[in-house]
């Protein structure tokens, strides 16, 4: 359900964003580059809208089952990821625009190399996620203390928790959606051989159940 709605918002904002902006720049008033801006302003207050009202999983005391756990996206994530799609127009726009005047074959190749390192990048940090949260194990963290970086980013959080071991963990950050206090309690995900490879529950782009 998570991913079909994903899907549904990011064609309705990109949909929206070619239909009032145009598909290709044109002559006069760059229509181009403002309607995805004003789509990704307005996708991204309905989304922090929505996320305000979602129910945080672990906050009714959850517990996780033992591995292999089912993995999903998170609410967060689906209504979220989705206010980019717009913001990525603009590149694409701004080349077209220098297409027009020169030979830039050899600026697309570049691009579309930088384009595929960056989402391998994301993929494989999304596989370490999924890994964690299915198939390692799980304590909870405390929150030390959180710290605003951007009013337009996410909050970093400081954290630590003891494995199953007794040892001490401590780690940081940015959490997607999830209005975390200092002070509360936040399930982590941690790999038993490495502890220091874990995941905290609200900087994941997935739940587990």
């Amino acid at each position: 359900m998570q991913i079909a709605v994903t899907i549904a918002l990011t064609i309705l904002y990109v949909g929206l964003s070619l239909a009032l902006g145009g598909v290709r720049p044109g002559n006069g008033f760059i229509w181009w580059f403002f309607v995805p801006c004003i789509v990704t302003f307005c996708a991204a207050v309905v989304a922090t809208r929505i996320m305000a009202i979602l129910p945080i999983p672990w906050a009714n005391g959850q517990r996780y089952g033992p591995p292999p756990r089912r993995i999903h996206l998170s609410w967060r994530a689906a209504v979220r990821l989705p206010a980019y799609a717009p913001a990525l127009l603009i590149p694409w726009h701004m080349l077209s625009i220098l297409t027009f005047h020169f030979d830039l074959d050899w600026v697309l190749y570049l691009l579309v190399t930088l384009a595929i390192a960056i989402l391998a990048l994301v993929a494989r940090r999304r596989m370490r996620e999924i890994r964690l949260l299915r198939s390692c194990e799980v304590a909870m963290a405390f929150i030390d203390s959180r710290e605003n970086t951007a009013e337009w980013s996410d909050d970093r959080i400081f954290y630590h928790f003891r494995t199953a071991s007794g040892a001490a963990v401590s780690g940081r950050a940015f959490y997607v959606g999830y209005n975390v206090l200092e002070g509360s309690i936040v399930p982590v995900f941690y790999d038993a051989n490495n502890p220091r490879n874990h995941v905290v529950a609200c900087a994941s782009w997935f739940e587990a159940d």
